[in-house]
C-alpha cells in the first residue's frame, strides 16, 4: 500500500503545465494526517512475490510539501515509530521543487532516511521555459541549490524532469546536464496534458535519441543512471513482458489524501480537491471500492489489441490517461506516439549495447532479472528463455 498526503495545496511556482489548480493555503493537519497513517497501517498485509511481507510507503506531496516542513517531520517521525512498534518496513518519500531545501533540511531528511525526488526540468533554458517563481522570477538557481544540498546530505539526486512543448527543444542537453549534476535517476515526465504539435513531436523523437546516447555512454563508462524512458522498455525485453505489478496501481496499491481528508487515486487526481467526481471516499467512511472500479471500468480501444508494442507498453497511467481523453483506461494519439517512439529508441541503443557485449549493460539488465528471479524461488533457467530483444526495426 502507497498513500500520499498532500500537505497542502499552496506553491511558490508557476509552472506552465501544472494540473493542480489554484494555489492557496489549505493545509493538512495533524489529525488528518494521523488518521491517514491509519490508513496505511491497518491496510491489509501484503506479500511480494516472493514470500516476504511488502513495505508499506508513505509519501508527501502538494503544492510544495517543503512549505509544511514541520508537519511532514512531525508525520515522518510518527510513521518510523509506529513501524518500528509493529515490526514493518516503511519507506518514505517526498516529491518537491527544491526551492525551499537548505543544508539542515537536506541533512533532517536524510537522517529520517527520505527518498527526495527533485522536479528539476534540465538546463537552464529548459527549465526556465516551464517553472517560474509565482512572480515571474527564474527558479532554476535555487532549484540546483537544492540538489547540491541533498548530494551534499548524502541523499542522492533522483529528479523528475516534465517534458513539455515549450522545454522539448532542449530535451538531449537537459538530460546531459542532469547527468552532469550528479543524477543517479532521471524521471523523463510528459506533459501529456499539453497540446503536441507534429513538429513537437519531431523536437522530442530528436530529444530521446540524444537523451538515449547520454544513457548508453553512462552504461559504457560503467556508471549507469537509472532512466525508466528506457529502462522499462529494456527490461520488460528481458523479463517477455510488463508483469501486473508494473501497472497503474491507482485506487488498488495506491491512495491520496487530501487536507480535508477525502481519498484520491492518485496525488495528481486532487488538484484543487473542490470536484467530487474523482473522489473515491474519505477518512471518516472509508474507500468507495465501487468508486474505485468505476473510474477504472470502461471499454479497451480495439487498436490496442493490434498493436505489437502492447505486451510492454506503459500507458496505463490513469492520470496521464485523464489529462489526454477526460477517461483513465483509455490512453490518448500522444501516448501512443510516445510507447512507440521509446520502444523503438531503447531498442537500438539495447542492440547495440548488446551487440557490444557490455557487461554492465547485461548486469544492469538481464542480471537484474535473473535476481528478481531467483529471488521469487524460479530456476535461472526458466528466466534464460525469455531473455531477449525485439528485432531492430
Amino acid at each position: 500500500m502507497h498513500v500520499t498526503l498532500v500537505l497542502t495545496h499552496e506553491c511558490n511556482l508557476a509552472c506552465s503545465y501544472c494540473y493542480t489548480g489554484e494555489k492557496f493555503r489549505r493545509e493538512m493537519d495533524w489529525e488528518t494526517a494521523s488518521r491517514s497513517l491509519d490508513l496505511l497501517f491497518d491496510a491489509p498485509r501484503e506479500e511480494t512475490p516472493w514470500r516476504a511481507e511488502a513495505p508499506i510507503d508513505l509519501g508527501f506531496f502538494g503544492g510544495e510539501p517543503l512549505i509544511c516542513f514541520d508537519m511532514m517531520e512531525r508525520v515522518a517521525v510518527e510513521a518510523r515509530a509506529r513501524a518500528d512498534r509493529e515490526g514493518r518496513r516503511l519507506r518514505l518519500a517526498v516529491t518537491t521543487n527544491g526551492t525551499l531545501l537548505t543544508a539542515e533540511r537536506a541533512r533532517r531528511l536524510r537522517e529520517l532516511d527520505v527518498q527526495v525526488t527533485l522536479s528539476l526540468d534540465g538546463c537552464r533554458a529548459a527549465h526556465e521555459a516551464t517553472r517560474p517563481q509565482r512572480g515571474g522570477r527564474s527558479s532554476f538557481d535555487d532549484v540546483v541549490a537544492g540538489a547540491q544540498h541533498m548530494l551534499a546530505a548524502g541523499l542522492g539526486l533522483q529528479v523528475i524532469a516534465v517534458v513539455a512543448p515549450e522545454n522539448v527543444r532542449w530535451l538531449g542537453e537537459s538530460v546531459r546536464f542532469l547527468a552532469g549534476l550528479g543524477a543517479k535517476e532521471i524521471i523523463l515526465n510528459p506533459a501529456f496534458e499539453c497540446a503536441w504539435s507534429d513538429a513537437d513531436l519531431g523536437l522530442w523523437e530528436r530529444g530521446l535519441e540524444e537523451a538515449v546516447e547520454v544513457y548508453a555512454e553512462a552504461i559504457r563508462a560503467g556508471r549507469p543512471i537509472a532512466m525508466p524512458t528506457f529502462d522499462n522498455k529494456l527490461l520488460a525485453a528481458a523479463k517477455g513482458g510488463l508483469a501486473s505489478c508494473d501497472s497503474c496501481g491507482s485506487g488498488d496499491r495506491e491512495i491520496a489524501v487530501s487536507p480535508r481528508g477525502n481519498l484520491f487515486p492518485c496525488a495528481r487526481m486532487v488538484g484543487e480537491d473542490r470536484d467530487d467526481k474523482l473522489v473515491i471516499g474519505h477518512l471518516d467512511t472509508g474507500i468507495d471500492r465501487g468508486r474505485v472500479s468505476g473510474l477504472k471500468r470502461g471499454p479497451a480501444d480495439p487498436a490496442c489489441g493490434e498493436c505489437a508494442e502492447q505486451w510492454r507498453c506503459g500507458a496505463s497511467c490513469a492520470c496521464a490517461n485523464l489529462a489526454e481523453t477526460g477517461t483513465t483506461h483509455l490512453p490518448g494519439g500522444t501516448q501512443c506516439w510516445y510507447e512507440q517512439a521509446t520502444a523503438r529508441i531503447a531498442d537500438g541503443a539495447g542492440h547495440r549495447l548488446l551487440e557490444e557485449r557490455d557487461p554492465t549493460f547485461l548486469s544492469w539488465t538481464y542480471g537484474r532479472v535473473a535476481a528478481a528471479a531467483r529471488s521469487a524461488g524460479q530456476s535461472p533457467s526458466r528466466v534464460e528463455r525469455k531473455v531477449r530483444l525485439p528485432l531492430a526495426t
